[in-house]
């Protein structure tokens, strides 16, 4: 798939026509062309009905304002670490839109199924990046993505960059935030109350105020970030043993 001229985009989506609620794992855009990318640790038939309800949000034009529409071209790539109803040693698993009875394919909506499980045991043998690079994805260590790798020159600058971002302050607390608020955020659908959710972003607050106190980060400054009293802030530190 070629990626030229495709950039980053707001990966949250409307669930409805007043919030925008749903963040997908990575979404790219060029033009009027999206590539939404899910990394599912777990598939089921739910999350793979959930990944298509985004595809075809985003392909009916959910992201863009208006009644005009510019025909696009949508894919979506799952990255699946497990089998879920495929023959074993099954990687890449295609689906398109086609017409039963005339054999007729819409080719601006397609799905890509990445079972990463099949890659497990791939090491690079000097004709097979691809496969070595998703093989990475399911690596329980640096040192197994060494071996994987195998001497691929581009494999291993990829773990030298991710063993640099695993040190980076900053990056771990950014990613731990955003872990906690999607939990937050479930949270506060299932209880379906106003309350539920300012339960949960308070909740997400403290998360966030202890991630920083984790890294050194002044009181006054974390008070400033978050929102919480100095009383709060006191309480945490305490709680933490700082």
């Amino acid at each position: 798939m070629e990626l030229e001229g495709y950039e980053l985009y707001d990966n949250e989506i409307n669930s409805s026509g007043f919030t925008r609620d749903y963040r997908l794992d990575v979404l790219l855009k060029k033009g009027r062309d999206f590539i939404i990318v899910e990394m599912n640790k777990d598939v089921s038939e739910r999350v793979l009905i959930k990944n298509r309800m985004y595809l075809f949000n985003i392909a009916g034009g959910g992201l863009e304002k208006g009644e005009d529409f510019v025909k696009m071209k949508t894919v979506l790539i799952n990255f699946n670490n497990s089998l879920y109803k495929i023959k074993p040693n099954a990687i890449n698993v295609d689906y398109t839109l086609r017409n039963e009875k005339y054999n007729d394919v819409i080719d601006d909506i397609k799905t890509h199924n990445i079972y990463l499980e099949s890659l497990k045991n791939v090491r690079y043998n000097g004709s097979n990046e691809e496969e070595t690079f998703m093989a990475m994805m399911v690596a329980d260590s640096y040192e197994e993505m060494r071996e994987i790798a195998n001497g691929c020159e581009e494999a291993l600058y990829i773990v030298d960059k991710l063993e640099r971002l695993n040190e980076d302050d900053k990056f771990r607390t950014s990613y731990n935030v955003e872990l906690v608020r999607r939990k937050e955020i479930n949270s506060a659908r299932l209880d379906g109350y106003d309350d539920g959710y300012d339960a949960g972003a308070k909740a997400e607050k403290i998360s966030i105020a202890k991630n920083f106190l984790k890294i050194g980060t002044s009181k006054e400054d974390v008070i400033k970030a978050t929102g919480l009293s100095e009383e709060e802030i006191n309480n945490l530190i305490e709680e933490l043993n700082i």
